[in-house]
Protein backbone atom coordinates (compact mmCIF):
# COMPACT_ATOMS: atom_id res chain seq x y z
CA UNK A 1 0.00 0.00 0.00
CA UNK A 2 2.47 2.70 0.79
CA UNK A 3 4.70 1.70 -2.71
CA UNK A 4 1.15 1.89 -4.70
CA UNK A 5 0.77 5.57 -2.74
CA UNK A 6 4.00 6.26 -3.08
CA UNK A 7 3.92 5.50 -7.45
CA UNK A 8 1.01 8.05 -7.40
CA UNK A 9 2.49 10.80 -5.26
CA UNK A 10 5.66 10.38 -7.16
CA UNK A 11 3.69 10.94 -10.93
CA UNK A 12 0.75 13.01 -9.36
CA UNK A 13 0.61 15.29 -12.15
CA UNK A 14 0.99 12.45 -15.12
CA UNK A 15 -2.04 10.42 -13.86
CA UNK A 16 -4.25 13.71 -14.00
CA UNK A 17 -3.38 14.26 -17.59
CA UNK A 18 -4.31 10.81 -18.78
CA UNK A 19 -7.59 10.61 -17.02
CA UNK A 20 -8.35 14.17 -18.78
CA UNK A 21 -7.06 12.93 -22.59
CA UNK A 22 -9.57 9.60 -21.54
CA UNK A 23 -12.41 11.42 -20.62
CA UNK A 24 -12.23 13.47 -23.38
CA UNK A 25 -12.05 10.80 -25.72
CA UNK A 26 -15.02 9.28 -23.95
CA UNK A 27 -17.08 12.50 -24.72
CA UNK A 28 -15.83 12.88 -28.47
CA UNK A 29 -17.41 9.49 -29.26
CA UNK A 30 -20.55 10.01 -27.45
CA UNK A 31 -20.65 13.35 -29.26
CA UNK A 32 -19.88 11.48 -32.69
CA UNK A 33 -22.72 9.24 -32.31
CA UNK A 34 -25.25 11.94 -31.96
CA UNK A 35 -27.10 13.34 -35.24
CA UNK A 36 -27.30 16.81 -34.85
CA UNK A 37 -29.32 17.85 -38.15
CA UNK A 38 -30.93 15.59 -40.66
CA UNK A 39 -31.01 17.32 -44.10
CA UNK A 40 -34.04 16.03 -46.25
CA UNK A 41 -33.98 16.81 -49.87
CA UNK A 42 -36.84 16.86 -51.84
CA UNK A 43 -36.95 16.01 -55.43
CA UNK A 44 -39.38 18.17 -57.76
CA UNK A 45 -42.61 16.65 -58.50
CA UNK A 46 -42.92 14.94 -61.38
CA UNK A 47 -46.69 14.38 -62.31
CA UNK A 48 -46.79 11.39 -65.25
CA UNK A 49 -49.81 11.33 -66.76
CA UNK A 50 -51.27 7.86 -68.05
CA UNK A 51 -51.79 6.99 -71.59
CA UNK A 52 -54.93 7.52 -72.99
CA UNK A 53 -55.68 5.79 -75.67
CA UNK A 54 -57.47 8.10 -78.59
CA UNK A 55 -58.67 7.30 -82.03
CA UNK A 56 -56.45 8.54 -84.85
CA UNK A 57 -58.24 10.25 -87.48
CA UNK A 58 -56.47 10.85 -91.00
CA UNK A 59 -55.60 14.54 -91.38
CA UNK A 60 -57.06 16.36 -94.51
CA UNK A 61 -54.34 18.44 -96.49
CA UNK A 62 -55.22 21.55 -96.46
CA UNK A 63 -56.52 22.94 -100.22
CA UNK A 64 -56.17 26.86 -100.65
CA UNK A 65 -57.99 27.65 -104.02
CA UNK A 66 -55.18 30.17 -105.71
CA UNK A 67 -55.67 31.62 -109.10
CA UNK A 68 -52.52 32.02 -110.68
CA UNK A 69 -52.54 33.79 -113.54
CA UNK A 70 -49.64 35.77 -115.37
CA UNK A 71 -49.74 39.35 -114.85
CA UNK A 72 -49.94 40.53 -118.60
CA UNK A 73 -47.69 42.93 -119.16
CA UNK A 74 -48.89 45.11 -121.80
CA UNK A 75 -46.42 45.66 -124.92
CA UNK A 76 -46.47 49.25 -126.32
CA UNK A 77 -47.66 49.49 -129.48
CA UNK A 78 -45.64 51.08 -132.77
CA UNK A 79 -47.06 53.75 -133.93
CA UNK A 80 -47.74 53.38 -137.32
CA UNK A 81 -45.67 55.48 -139.49
CA UNK A 82 -47.71 58.11 -141.62
CA UNK A 83 -46.04 58.58 -145.21
CA UNK A 84 -47.08 61.38 -146.91
CA UNK A 85 -48.14 60.75 -150.44
CA UNK A 86 -49.68 63.56 -151.63
CA UNK A 87 -47.92 66.92 -151.31
CA UNK A 88 -48.99 69.06 -147.93
CA UNK A 89 -51.45 72.21 -148.80
CA UNK A 90 -49.03 74.16 -146.40
CA UNK A 91 -46.79 76.72 -146.51
CA UNK A 92 -43.73 77.20 -144.80
CA UNK A 93 -42.27 80.93 -144.61
CA UNK A 94 -38.68 81.09 -146.56
CA UNK A 95 -35.97 81.58 -144.02
CA UNK A 96 -32.45 82.81 -145.04
CA UNK A 97 -29.62 81.20 -144.01
CA UNK A 98 -27.11 84.38 -142.56
CA UNK A 99 -23.98 84.21 -144.28
CA UNK A 100 -21.01 82.77 -141.97
CA UNK A 101 -18.08 85.30 -141.78
CA UNK A 102 -14.72 84.42 -141.06
CA UNK A 103 -14.87 80.84 -142.42
CA UNK A 104 -13.26 79.58 -146.08
CA UNK A 105 -15.84 79.43 -148.32
CA UNK A 106 -18.67 80.43 -145.83
CA UNK A 107 -20.20 76.97 -147.01
CA UNK A 108 -18.60 74.01 -145.75
CA UNK A 109 -18.47 75.36 -141.82
CA UNK A 110 -22.43 77.13 -142.51
CA UNK A 111 -23.27 73.47 -141.39
CA UNK A 112 -23.76 74.80 -137.92
CA UNK A 113 -25.50 77.88 -138.48
CA UNK A 114 -28.93 78.66 -138.87
CA UNK A 115 -31.80 75.92 -139.05
CA UNK A 116 -29.22 73.35 -140.83
CA UNK A 117 -26.78 73.15 -138.20
CA UNK A 118 -29.18 73.95 -135.23
CA UNK A 119 -29.58 69.52 -135.10
CA UNK A 120 -33.15 69.66 -137.23
CA UNK A 121 -36.25 71.32 -136.13
CA UNK A 122 -37.51 68.10 -134.13
CA UNK A 123 -40.94 67.23 -135.67
CA UNK A 124 -40.90 64.44 -137.99
CA UNK A 125 -38.28 61.22 -138.95
CA UNK A 126 -39.86 61.05 -142.57
CA UNK A 127 -38.70 57.66 -144.00
CA UNK A 128 -37.67 57.64 -148.29
CA UNK A 129 -36.69 55.64 -150.33
CA UNK A 130 -34.65 55.89 -153.81
CA UNK A 131 -33.88 53.28 -156.33
CA UNK A 132 -35.06 50.69 -153.20
CA UNK A 133 -32.57 52.14 -150.87
CA UNK A 134 -34.86 53.32 -147.82
CA UNK A 135 -33.36 55.68 -145.17
CA UNK A 136 -34.89 58.10 -142.95
CA UNK A 137 -33.97 61.16 -141.44
CA UNK A 138 -34.90 64.42 -140.25
CA UNK A 139 -31.81 65.80 -142.73
CA UNK A 140 -31.48 64.64 -146.34
CA UNK A 141 -29.16 65.34 -148.49
CA UNK A 142 -28.93 63.68 -151.64
CA UNK A 143 -25.94 63.81 -153.62
CA UNK A 144 -25.69 63.37 -157.41
CA UNK A 145 -23.09 62.32 -160.18
CA UNK A 146 -23.00 65.20 -163.21
CA UNK A 147 -20.02 62.75 -164.86
CA UNK A 148 -20.16 61.93 -168.53
CA UNK A 149 -20.03 58.16 -167.59
CA UNK A 150 -23.33 58.67 -166.17
CA UNK A 151 -24.99 59.17 -169.23
CA UNK A 152 -22.72 56.46 -171.40
CA UNK A 153 -25.38 54.98 -173.90
CA UNK A 154 -24.56 51.54 -172.02
CA UNK A 155 -25.74 52.90 -169.10
CA UNK A 156 -28.89 54.33 -170.44
CA UNK A 157 -27.62 57.76 -172.34
CA UNK A 158 -29.41 60.81 -170.83
CA UNK A 159 -33.15 59.88 -170.72
CA UNK A 160 -31.96 56.90 -167.86
CA UNK A 161 -30.13 60.27 -166.42
CA UNK A 162 -33.27 62.68 -166.82
CA UNK A 163 -35.45 59.45 -164.97
CA UNK A 164 -32.67 59.57 -162.20
CA UNK A 165 -33.24 63.67 -161.38
CA UNK A 166 -36.81 63.41 -161.72
CA UNK A 167 -36.45 60.71 -158.75
CA UNK A 168 -34.69 63.05 -156.89
CA UNK A 169 -37.32 65.76 -157.36
CA UNK A 170 -40.46 63.84 -156.23
CA UNK A 171 -38.66 62.95 -153.09
CA UNK A 172 -37.96 66.43 -152.07
CA UNK A 173 -41.56 67.18 -153.22
CA UNK A 174 -42.49 64.14 -150.85
CA UNK A 175 -40.74 65.27 -147.65
CA UNK A 176 -43.04 66.91 -145.10
CA UNK A 177 -42.31 70.80 -144.57
CA UNK A 178 -40.57 70.21 -141.34
CA UNK A 179 -37.72 67.90 -142.73
CA UNK A 180 -34.47 69.93 -143.94
CA UNK A 181 -32.71 68.67 -147.03
CA UNK A 182 -30.11 69.83 -149.42
CA UNK A 183 -28.66 68.33 -152.78
CA UNK A 184 -25.69 68.45 -154.57
CA UNK A 185 -24.00 68.18 -157.53
CA UNK A 186 -20.34 67.08 -158.06
CA UNK A 187 -17.82 66.88 -161.42
CA UNK A 188 -14.14 65.98 -161.45
CA UNK A 189 -13.19 68.51 -159.04
CA UNK A 190 -16.28 70.83 -158.06
CA UNK A 191 -19.20 70.71 -156.75
CA UNK A 192 -22.44 72.94 -156.64
CA UNK A 193 -25.33 72.71 -153.79
CA UNK A 194 -28.57 73.48 -154.17
CA UNK A 195 -28.15 75.69 -151.03
CA UNK A 196 -25.23 77.20 -149.07
CA UNK A 197 -27.00 75.28 -145.97
CA UNK A 198 -30.14 72.89 -145.43
CA UNK A 199 -33.41 74.75 -145.97
CA UNK A 200 -36.89 73.75 -144.63
CA UNK A 201 -38.68 71.10 -147.29
CA UNK A 202 -41.08 73.75 -148.13
CA UNK A 203 -42.57 74.16 -151.30
CA UNK A 204 -41.27 77.10 -152.05
CA UNK A 205 -37.38 75.38 -151.28
CA UNK A 206 -38.52 72.26 -153.39
CA UNK A 207 -39.35 74.51 -156.57
CA UNK A 208 -36.06 76.42 -156.56
CA UNK A 209 -34.76 72.69 -155.88
CA UNK A 210 -36.06 71.66 -159.67
CA UNK A 211 -35.62 74.68 -161.54
CA UNK A 212 -31.72 74.84 -160.25
CA UNK A 213 -31.63 70.74 -161.34
CA UNK A 214 -33.46 69.98 -163.85
CA UNK A 215 -31.35 71.46 -167.25
CA UNK A 216 -28.37 69.05 -165.96
CA UNK A 217 -27.10 67.15 -168.57
CA UNK A 218 -30.32 67.67 -169.92
CA UNK A 219 -31.37 67.48 -173.59
CA UNK A 220 -31.71 70.16 -175.99
CA UNK A 221 -31.75 71.22 -179.54
CA UNK A 222 -28.65 72.19 -181.28
CA UNK A 223 -26.58 70.50 -178.39
CA UNK A 224 -22.78 69.94 -178.65
CA UNK A 225 -20.82 67.02 -177.60
CA UNK A 226 -19.74 69.20 -174.63
CA UNK A 227 -22.67 70.76 -173.00
CA UNK A 228 -22.51 68.08 -169.84
CA UNK A 229 -21.40 68.91 -166.52
CA UNK A 230 -22.43 71.86 -163.74
CA UNK A 231 -22.28 74.08 -166.65
CA UNK A 232 -25.79 72.98 -167.30
CA UNK A 233 -27.31 73.53 -164.28
CA UNK A 234 -30.10 76.34 -164.23
CA UNK A 235 -30.51 79.04 -161.99
CA UNK A 236 -29.97 78.90 -158.09
CA UNK A 237 -27.59 77.50 -156.43
CA UNK A 238 -23.63 78.12 -155.32
CA UNK A 239 -20.68 76.33 -156.31
CA UNK A 240 -17.60 75.15 -153.75
CA UNK A 241 -14.22 74.74 -154.17
CA UNK A 242 -13.18 74.22 -150.38
CA UNK A 243 -10.64 71.88 -150.07
CA UNK A 244 -12.48 69.33 -147.74
CA UNK A 245 -9.08 67.30 -147.40
CA UNK A 246 -8.72 65.66 -143.81
CA UNK A 247 -6.89 62.58 -141.53
CA UNK A 248 -5.02 60.98 -144.34
CA UNK A 249 -6.28 62.44 -146.73
CA UNK A 250 -4.44 65.60 -145.70
CA UNK A 251 -1.74 64.19 -144.11
CA UNK A 252 -0.53 61.06 -146.52
CA UNK A 253 2.93 60.80 -145.09
CA UNK A 254 0.83 58.08 -143.02
CA UNK A 255 0.62 56.06 -145.76
CA UNK A 256 3.32 56.61 -147.58
CA UNK A 257 2.33 58.86 -150.07
CA UNK A 258 5.43 61.08 -152.26
CA UNK A 259 2.83 63.50 -152.68
CA UNK A 260 -0.30 65.56 -151.78
CA UNK A 261 -3.89 63.70 -151.69
CA UNK A 262 -6.46 65.08 -154.64
CA UNK A 263 -9.39 63.11 -153.73
CA UNK A 264 -11.96 63.91 -156.26
CA UNK A 265 -15.57 63.05 -157.64
CA UNK A 266 -17.82 62.36 -154.86
CA UNK A 267 -15.28 62.89 -152.26
CA UNK A 268 -16.25 66.81 -151.71
CA UNK A 269 -19.69 66.21 -151.74
CA UNK A 270 -20.00 63.74 -149.11
CA UNK A 271 -17.62 65.53 -146.90
CA UNK A 272 -20.00 68.69 -147.55
CA UNK A 273 -22.85 66.68 -146.33
CA UNK A 274 -21.34 65.87 -143.31
CA UNK A 275 -19.89 69.15 -142.61
CA UNK A 276 -23.73 70.37 -142.33
CA UNK A 277 -24.70 67.30 -140.02
CA UNK A 278 -26.78 65.86 -142.29
CA UNK A 279 -28.32 62.43 -140.73
CA UNK A 280 -29.40 60.45 -143.65
CA UNK A 281 -27.35 60.75 -147.09
CA UNK A 282 -27.54 59.10 -150.57
CA UNK A 283 -24.92 59.54 -152.78
CA UNK A 284 -26.09 58.02 -157.04
CA UNK A 285 -23.06 57.61 -158.61
CA UNK A 286 -21.33 55.65 -161.60
CA UNK A 287 -18.26 54.88 -160.00
CA UNK A 288 -15.86 54.96 -157.19
CA UNK A 289 -13.11 56.50 -158.98
CA UNK A 290 -9.31 56.51 -158.69
CA UNK A 291 -9.04 57.81 -155.31
CA UNK A 292 -5.23 57.44 -154.27
CA UNK A 293 -1.80 58.98 -154.21
CA UNK A 294 1.37 57.76 -155.17
CA UNK A 295 4.37 56.33 -153.15
CA UNK A 296 6.57 55.71 -155.42
CA UNK A 297 8.52 57.89 -158.58
CA UNK A 298 8.38 57.01 -161.85
CA UNK A 299 9.63 58.57 -165.19
CA UNK A 300 8.26 61.68 -166.04
CA UNK A 301 5.48 62.08 -168.70
CA UNK A 302 7.67 64.90 -170.85
CA UNK A 303 10.01 62.14 -171.06
CA UNK A 304 7.42 59.22 -171.93
CA UNK A 305 6.23 61.41 -174.35
CA UNK A 306 9.46 61.35 -176.49
CA UNK A 307 9.33 57.36 -176.30
CA UNK A 308 7.97 55.68 -179.77
CA UNK A 309 5.04 54.29 -177.19
CA UNK A 310 4.29 57.65 -176.19
CA UNK A 311 3.96 59.36 -180.08
CA UNK A 312 1.76 56.31 -180.64
CA UNK A 313 -0.60 57.49 -177.68
CA UNK A 314 -1.20 60.94 -178.95
CA UNK A 315 -1.49 60.57 -182.44
CA UNK A 316 -4.29 57.70 -181.29
CA UNK A 317 -5.67 59.90 -178.84
CA UNK A 318 -6.33 63.12 -181.90
CA UNK A 319 -7.78 59.90 -183.73
CA UNK A 320 -10.25 58.96 -181.31
CA UNK A 321 -11.10 62.81 -181.10
CA UNK A 322 -11.75 62.71 -184.34
CA UNK A 323 -13.87 59.79 -184.30
CA UNK A 324 -15.76 61.03 -181.52
CA UNK A 325 -16.86 64.65 -183.65
CA UNK A 326 -17.72 62.41 -186.65
CA UNK A 327 -20.33 59.87 -184.39
CA UNK A 328 -22.00 62.78 -183.00
CA UNK A 329 -22.17 64.84 -186.20
CA UNK A 330 -23.78 61.83 -187.69
CA UNK A 331 -26.11 61.85 -184.73
CA UNK A 332 -26.75 65.49 -184.75
CA UNK A 333 -27.66 64.23 -188.16
CA UNK A 334 -30.53 62.07 -187.13
CA UNK A 335 -31.93 64.36 -184.56
CA UNK A 336 -30.36 62.57 -181.67
CA UNK A 337 -28.54 63.16 -178.31
CA UNK A 338 -24.82 62.99 -179.04
CA UNK A 339 -22.74 60.26 -177.65
CA UNK A 340 -21.21 61.60 -173.96
CA UNK A 341 -17.57 61.36 -173.32
CA UNK A 342 -15.18 63.58 -171.52
CA UNK A 343 -12.72 64.36 -174.24
CA UNK A 344 -9.99 63.48 -171.69
CA UNK A 345 -7.39 60.90 -173.20
CA UNK A 346 -8.12 57.86 -170.77
CA UNK A 347 -11.97 58.44 -171.67
CA UNK A 348 -11.10 58.64 -175.55
CA UNK A 349 -8.52 55.95 -175.18
CA UNK A 350 -11.03 53.87 -173.31
CA UNK A 351 -13.69 54.02 -175.61
CA UNK A 352 -11.67 53.67 -178.97
CA UNK A 353 -7.77 52.18 -178.06
CA UNK A 354 -8.26 50.17 -175.34
CA UNK A 355 -5.74 47.89 -174.64
CA UNK A 356 -2.78 50.73 -176.18
CA UNK A 357 0.05 50.83 -173.63
CA UNK A 358 -0.70 53.62 -171.58
CA UNK A 359 1.81 56.48 -169.69
CA UNK A 360 4.05 54.85 -166.65
CA UNK A 361 2.40 55.22 -163.47
CA UNK A 362 3.94 54.92 -159.98
CA UNK A 363 2.66 52.71 -157.36
CA UNK A 364 -0.28 53.59 -155.83
CA UNK A 365 -2.03 53.80 -152.58
CA UNK A 366 -5.46 53.43 -152.78
CA UNK A 367 -8.51 54.91 -150.37
CA UNK A 368 -9.92 52.28 -148.36
CA UNK A 369 -13.65 52.89 -147.31
CA UNK A 370 -12.20 52.80 -143.56
CA UNK A 371 -10.49 55.78 -144.71
CA UNK A 372 -13.38 57.41 -145.74
CA UNK A 373 -15.45 56.28 -142.75
CA UNK A 374 -12.59 57.95 -140.58
CA UNK A 375 -12.77 61.21 -142.75
CA UNK A 376 -16.47 61.17 -142.29
CA UNK A 377 -16.39 61.07 -138.67
CA UNK A 378 -13.42 63.83 -138.14
CA UNK A 379 -15.46 66.43 -140.77
CA UNK A 380 -18.68 65.79 -138.21
CA UNK A 381 -16.50 66.58 -135.26
CA UNK A 382 -14.64 69.60 -136.96
CA UNK A 383 -17.87 71.37 -138.54
CA UNK A 384 -20.16 70.41 -135.32
CA UNK A 385 -22.41 73.24 -134.06
CA UNK A 386 -20.99 73.95 -130.43
CA UNK A 387 -23.73 72.60 -127.73
CA UNK A 388 -25.50 75.40 -125.99
CA UNK A 389 -24.50 74.82 -121.72
CA UNK A 390 -27.76 74.20 -119.62
CA UNK A 391 -26.15 72.89 -116.98
CA UNK A 392 -23.43 74.38 -114.06
CA UNK A 393 -21.03 72.17 -115.71
CA UNK A 394 -20.05 70.37 -112.19
CA UNK A 395 -19.43 66.66 -112.47
CA UNK A 396 -19.98 66.26 -116.43
CA UNK A 397 -19.36 63.27 -118.08
CA UNK A 398 -16.55 62.53 -119.78
CA UNK A 399 -16.45 62.72 -123.64
CA UNK A 400 -16.27 58.97 -125.35
CA UNK A 401 -13.13 58.41 -127.00
CA UNK A 402 -14.63 56.49 -129.60
CA UNK A 403 -17.40 58.60 -131.69
CA UNK A 404 -20.47 57.52 -132.39
CA UNK A 405 -21.73 56.55 -135.98
CA UNK A 406 -25.09 58.96 -135.76
CA UNK A 407 -25.62 59.02 -139.55
CA UNK A 408 -26.53 56.59 -142.77
CA UNK A 409 -24.20 57.03 -145.96
CA UNK A 410 -26.48 54.93 -148.47
CA UNK A 411 -25.13 54.65 -152.15
CA UNK A 412 -27.24 53.72 -154.96
CA UNK A 413 -24.49 52.80 -158.30
CA UNK A 414 -25.62 53.29 -161.40
CA UNK A 415 -23.91 50.34 -163.64
CA UNK A 416 -23.65 50.00 -167.46
CA UNK A 417 -26.03 47.17 -168.48
CA UNK A 418 -24.73 43.77 -167.37
CA UNK A 419 -23.33 45.09 -164.19
CA UNK A 420 -20.47 46.55 -165.14
CA UNK A 421 -19.76 49.97 -163.96
CA UNK A 422 -17.20 50.60 -166.59
CA UNK A 423 -13.46 51.76 -166.12
CA UNK A 424 -13.51 51.21 -162.40
CA UNK A 425 -15.35 47.94 -162.03
CA UNK A 426 -12.18 46.65 -160.25
CA UNK A 427 -13.56 49.33 -157.17
CA UNK A 428 -17.05 47.74 -156.90
CA UNK A 429 -17.06 46.44 -153.75
CA UNK A 430 -15.71 49.11 -151.98
CA UNK A 431 -18.94 51.22 -151.46
CA UNK A 432 -20.39 48.57 -150.52
CA UNK A 433 -17.99 48.28 -147.54
CA UNK A 434 -18.48 51.80 -147.11
CA UNK A 435 -21.75 51.58 -146.43
CA UNK A 436 -22.11 48.73 -144.51
CA UNK A 437 -19.75 51.02 -141.97
CA UNK A 438 -21.94 53.68 -142.09
CA UNK A 439 -24.88 52.23 -140.88
CA UNK A 440 -25.84 52.53 -145.22
CA UNK A 441 -27.24 50.57 -147.71
CA UNK A 442 -26.14 49.73 -151.47
CA UNK A 443 -27.62 48.82 -154.48
CA UNK A 444 -26.53 48.52 -158.03
CA UNK A 445 -28.79 49.61 -160.85
CA UNK A 446 -27.79 48.25 -164.35
CA UNK A 447 -29.22 50.46 -167.21
CA UNK A 448 -32.06 51.86 -168.52
CA UNK A 449 -34.31 49.45 -167.93
CA UNK A 450 -33.73 48.71 -164.57
CA UNK A 451 -34.26 52.49 -164.07
CA UNK A 452 -37.17 52.52 -165.51
CA UNK A 453 -38.44 50.01 -163.25
CA UNK A 454 -38.29 52.63 -160.58
CA UNK A 455 -40.05 55.15 -161.52
CA UNK A 456 -43.26 56.51 -159.59
CA UNK A 457 -46.29 56.29 -162.21
CA UNK A 458 -46.80 60.16 -161.91
CA UNK A 459 -43.55 60.87 -162.55
CA UNK A 460 -43.01 60.02 -165.97
CA UNK A 461 -40.14 61.40 -167.94
CA UNK A 462 -40.85 63.06 -170.89
CA UNK A 463 -39.09 61.77 -174.41
CA UNK A 464 -36.18 61.73 -175.77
Amino acid sequence: MTQKKRFFAKHAKSSAALISLGIHAVLILVALSFVAVTVIQRDDQKFEAKPVKRPKMAMKKLQVPVNIKKKRVQKPKLRKRIVVQPKMNQTMPDIKMPEISGVKGGIGSAGGAGLGGAGGVGFSMPEIEIFGVKGKGEKIFLILDSFPEMMHDRMGGIRAYTIIKEELIRIVEELPPTALFNVAAFEWNGVALAFPTMVPASGANASRMKEWIMPLNSVKKGMGADDYGLQTLGKGGVRNNDNMNIGVFADTKKVGGKSTSRPHKWFNAAMLAHAQQADTIFLLVNTWGNQRVSISKTMSREEWNETSAGKKWAEAYKKGLKMLDEENEQRKANDEPPKVLARNEWTIMKEYFDGMQRPPVPEWYYFTPRDFAEAFMLTREKYKPKEIQTTSGFGSKKKSKKPKIDFSFNVIQFVQQGGDAGDYSENDGKFNTLAGLCKGEYKTVSGLEEVESYVTSDYKPDSD
